[in-house]
């Protein structure tokens, strides 16, 4: 997390005084826009800044072109196919080619493979770059108007709250605020920025990094009992949430304080009652652009309980493979993806709307169990899992 060194805590006690008193709303926007570009460069550095700056070039010069044509026109269709590839032959080729050259080099016969198989600098966040340029994209093919300032569309890309881990942005809900001009925000909107941003520091340094050291004391520990994995889990289980709605917290929180309002991401997830309640209320900036750009697309539910559950597991394959290069990533995809499933099928053949205060938390518990068990899959190489569940059931 960046947000807890001492580069950013320097920044933002430059950047905000300035912003604040800066006394016109052009002023504003171009300090602001500056000050995103200074945050991007310090933490990117030349080799992870350069690519970002060719995917947005030919993402906004593709847009516009793509919008010429009327939709229907096979020319528009095939502009939107091309500019995709961009950010998402960006993101493979970046994040992913070790992962797949590698997989591939011990049953292709090795040496060609194993040469592609070299590590590229990876580029600051490119993960959350490719989901807001694929929206964008698509929203613009689709009709939305594309965003023509090319100053304001850099302000959109590298808005520097959110520009690391989230939350996801849509553009037509955050350009108003830049098209309205940067305003100062109100005093309770201040307030409410700092008390957010004050909550998730307490979140990630008091609660998730207390919980990280206990977790690298239990991985520590020779005695591979029952017990230890059981508290292993709980101990992910808190530090996933601690952490990592700690940093939404502080990126929403400074958005606030410049009067910018980024979508939440967190609505108390470990109190849903199945597994898709709790995709509602988790990382809900992703879970939302993965419903909307890759599960519709294939088609959703509209074919059949075949095709829905082919398309609930290869979205979150996906969704899985995003988090992270390594199998694990995409096997922790496909068993939420086989948990989604399995619940389909439940509430099909379960309709109960009141099941009771006990059948309540008898769900909320069945659920944070098959989410706990889950983190496992999240943060540890297959291998170690296969020996941890092996020692949770007594094996």
């Amino acid at each position: 997390m960046i947000f807890n060194t001492g580069w950013f805590f320097l920044f933002f006690l430059i950047f905000y005084p300035l912003f604040w008193i800066t006394p016109w709303s052009k002023a504003r926007f171009f300090f602001l826009l500056a000050s995103s570009m200074v945050f991007h460069y310090h933490f990117a550095g030349p080799a992870g800044i350069k690519p970002i700056i060719v995917m947005a070039v030919l993402t906004f010069g593709l847009a516009l072109w793509m919008e010429r044509f009327p939709p229907g026109d096979p020319k528009r269709k095939r502009i939107f196919l091309l500019a995709l590839a961009v950010p998402v032959l960006g993101l493979i080729g970046y994040k992913y080619r070790v992962l797949f050259f590698s997989t591939l080099a011990p049953a292709a016969g090795g040496a060609f493979f194993q040469a592609l198989a070299v590590q590229p600098a990876l580029p600051l966040a490119i993960s959350f770059f490719t989901f807001e340029f694929v929206h964008y994209l698509t929203d613009v093919y689709h009709g939305s108007q594309p965003i023509r300032n090319p100053f304001k569309f850099t302000l959109f890309c590298i808005f520097f709250p959110s520009i690391v881990s989230g939350p996801i942005k849509r553009y037509q809900r955050f350009m108003p605020w830049v098209e309205r001009g940067i305003a100062r925000p109100g005093f309770e909107m201040v307030v409410k920025g700092f008390s957010q941003i004050l909550l998730g520091f307490f979140k990630k340094l008091v609660v998730a990094d207390n919980v990280t050291v206990a977790i690298h004391l239990v991985e520590r520990h020779t005695d591979r009992s029952p017990g230890a994995v059981w508290l292993l889990m709980l101990l992910l289980w808190l530090r996933i949430l601690f952490d990592f709605s700690g940093y939404s917290d502080i990126a929403i929180g400074l958005g606030k304080t410049m009067g910018f309002e980024l979508p939440a991401n967190f609505n108390f997830p470990y109190i849903a009652q199945n597994i898709a309640d709790f995709w509602n209320r988790w990382h809900m900036s992703l879970s939302s652009w993965i419903r909307d750009y890759i599960y519709i697309p294939l088609g959703g539910s509209r074919h059949g309980p075949g095709r829905k559950f082919a398309n609930l597991l290869l979205t979150m394959f996906i969704c899985g493979l995003w988090h992270g290069a390594d199998w694990h990533f995409g096997f922790w995809g496909v068993y939420q993806g086989l948990g989604l499933a399995v619940h389909s099928v439940w509430e099909k053949s379960h309709k109960n709307p009141n099941p009771g205060a006990i059948g309540r938390w008898v769900r909320i518990g069945f659920t944070n169990l098959f989410t706990a068990y889950g983190w496992l899959i999240f943060f540890y190489p297959l291998k170690n899992v296969v020996e941890y569940t092996k020692t949770l059931f007594f094996f």
